[in-house]
């Protein structure tokens, strides 16, 4: 499952509320950055293993330029969320002598860079998911069922949990949790137990 899918799940559960997402290093990249934009208007604010390269100025007219063939690679993923992990493994797909992977890796490369600059505490969050295993038990209870139906889906359960923990962490940021109080808690968040 790539985060085209697993974000197409959060936001059918959330009614295309979630406007923002984090994760740790594993679940951060400009191309991911740039689909899942595409396909759900979601931004990412991960943590970025190297440090971005600024966009020259003929990569940002490009941009530009191809915003309507954007729009259609987002319209294609929404209705194909598989299609995800296809443009993400590849370094070349070819449109009208466009390479688009180059094309959604800029998009993705300018949200991570214009994320990082914004005053959002990411690190700390990303940090507090990757080292929390009792939230992340208790993050399981949150998802219940839905992503553990088999037992190789045990890898997904735990990459859900994360993502619910890094949600969690965002929603308490800024809704202005103050205090030394750990951002990533249960405190108000319901919890539901499959039955």
């Amino acid at each position: 499952m790539n985060m085209v899918e697993v974000i197409d799940k959060i936001q059918t559960v959330c009614d295309n509320s979630i406007k923002i997402y984090t994760g740790d290093s594993h679940t951060i990249s400009c191309i991911s950055a740039g689909l899942v934009f595409l396909t759900r208007g979601v931004v990412a604010a991960g943590r970025i293993c190297k440090k971005l390269k600024k966009l020259k100025k003929s990569e940002i007219n490009k941009l530009r330029e191809n915003i309507p063939l954007l729009n259609k690679i987002g319209k294609l993923l929404r209705d194909d969320p598989s299609l995800g992990r296809a443009i993400s493994m590849k370094k070349h797909i070819y449109i009208d002598g466009i390479n688009i992977c180059k094309l959604v890796e800029d998009l993705g490369r300018l949200i991570l860079r214009n994320v990082s600059n914004a005053d959002i505490p990411v690190d700390d969050v990303c940090l507090v998911v990757e080292r929390s295993n009792n939230l992340k038990k208790k993050a399981r209870i949150v998802e219940g069922s839905y992503t553990r139906v088999r037992m190789n889906d045990v890898g997904l359960s735990l990459l859900s949990g994360e993502l619910v923990l890094g949600i969690i962490g965002l929603y308490h940021i800024i809704e202005g949790q103050t205090g030394h109080r750990n951002p990533v808690n249960f405190s108000d968040i319901r919890i539901v137990k499959p039955a």
